[in-house]
């Protein structure tokens, strides 16, 4: 560690704390990305080819906010473009952490047990929430759902943390597969305890499609059963009678997502070849559906990474999105950081379907630091 690698290791000990630092509007990650951005610019990094095709896609997002500025005329398009830096902020975060990477087979070493760290003090953080702040019932009025009874962490929101947890089970399954120790598996098996006991049913599914790649990737199908029977043991024998919002088979989420994606197609209606602008959902809500707040948690986003690019960015950019990891996937090295990373995309897509998680800062950051210890020159 020196002084050109301080933004790597102030985005890990930032990571772990989630929104419990945020300051307004400001996420301290973010603002260490933004850094980060700056001086990669000034310093002129280079980067992969896998970073270019994302940035091939942060260039179309910037092409339908340039758009949205013929449709909307107001002021309010500053929050999509805050989002706009955001994303290229993280684009040149992932060509700061490369350089970082590339340099030795020890550096990318230590990324990925740094990964795994902050997953597990993630998970820590969450039963120290959930034994003394079982409840979200407090910050309800500030646009929080309540979360009674769940693990949500500092991240205040289970599903965004369950996939964090999932991330760093993925990675330690594949050393466990590839090495036996008893540390790695009573890690994994408190990270699989702690995924359980945030009730997600999306963290659940985005578990079993990571353990799937691997396994079929590693030929190693009898941890297969072992592992998601495990977790399924675990959730079927979770405390329940507390509250219904923590019930198994509740519906009432799963209307609230359906009801979430018509809207997000409403919009995407609206303007399907270049989109509303990336992100531009809040000022679209307000012109095509109905006042909604702009405080508001939901407003920003949608329940389905997939349909916001959609909304935002139209057909055209949801091409440039399809092309983009198409390029990137070919442009990888294939060995064991290669099995993580897919592993970790499958769970994140799945997760994505019911949650906006690719665009959420922790996990853009997390996953493009696993994407730039796979990538080659």
């Amino acid at each position: 560690m020196n002084w050109r690698n301080i933004f790597i290791f102030l985005f890990l000990a930032v990571f772990p704390f989630g929104q419990i630092v945020r300051i307004g509007i400001i996420h301290p990650i973010d603002l260490i990305v933004g850094l980060t951005a700056l001086y990669t610019i000034f310093k002129r990094l280079k980067g992969p080819r896998s970073i270019r095709y994302f940035g091939l896609f942060v260039l179309f997002a910037s092409i339908s906010f340039i758009f949205s500025i013929f449709i909307f005329h107001q002021v309010e398009l500053v929050y999509g473009l805050l989002y706009l830096f955001r994303l290229a902020g993280y684009y040149y975060f992932g060509i700061y952490v490369w350089n970082f990477a590339r340099k030795s087979l020890k550096n990318k070493v230590l990324l990925t047990d740094s990964l795994i760290g902050i997953s597990t003090v993630s998970a820590i953080f969450g039963w120290v929430q959930y034994f003394m702040v079982p409840d979200l019932k407090a910050f309800f009025i500030y646009g929080w759902d309540m979360h009674l009874f769940r693990i949500f962490g500092t991240f205040l929101d289970p599903t965004f943390l369950s996939l964090i947890i999932v991330f760093g089970l993925l990675l330690l399954i594949q050393r466990w597969i590839d090495k036996w120790s008893w540390k790695y598996f009573f890690v994994t098996v408190f990270l699989l305890v702690s995924l359980a006991f945030t009730y997600s049913r999306a963290g659940y599914l985005a578990f079993a499609a990571g353990v799937i790649v691997i396994i079929y990737l590693k030929r190693r199908f009898k941890n297969l059963l072992f592992l998601i029977g495990g977790l399924a043991i675990i959730a079927l024998l979770l405390p329940t009678s507390k509250n219904h919002s923590i019930e198994l088979f509740r519906t009432f989420s799963a209307i609230a997502r359906i009801d979430n994606y018509k809207t997000t197609l409403q919009i995407f209606s609206k303007s399907p070849v270049f989109g509303v602008g990336y992100n531009n959902m809040c000022i679209a809500y307000q012109k095509y559906i109905g006042v909604q707040p702009f405080s508001s948690h939901a407003c920003s986003g949608s329940d389905s990474s997939l349909l916001l690019i959609l909304a935002t960015m139209g057909v055209l950019g949801f091409l440039a999105f399809i092309f983009s990891i198409s390029k990137i996937v070919k442009s990888l090295k294939r060995d064991s950081h290669f099995i993580i990373l897919t592993s970790c995309f499958f769970a994140l897509l799945v997760h994505s379907l019911f949650s906006n998680s690719m665009f959420y800062s922790w996990i853009m950051g997390y996953f493009i630091i696993l994407l730039m210890v796979t990538s080659k020159e």
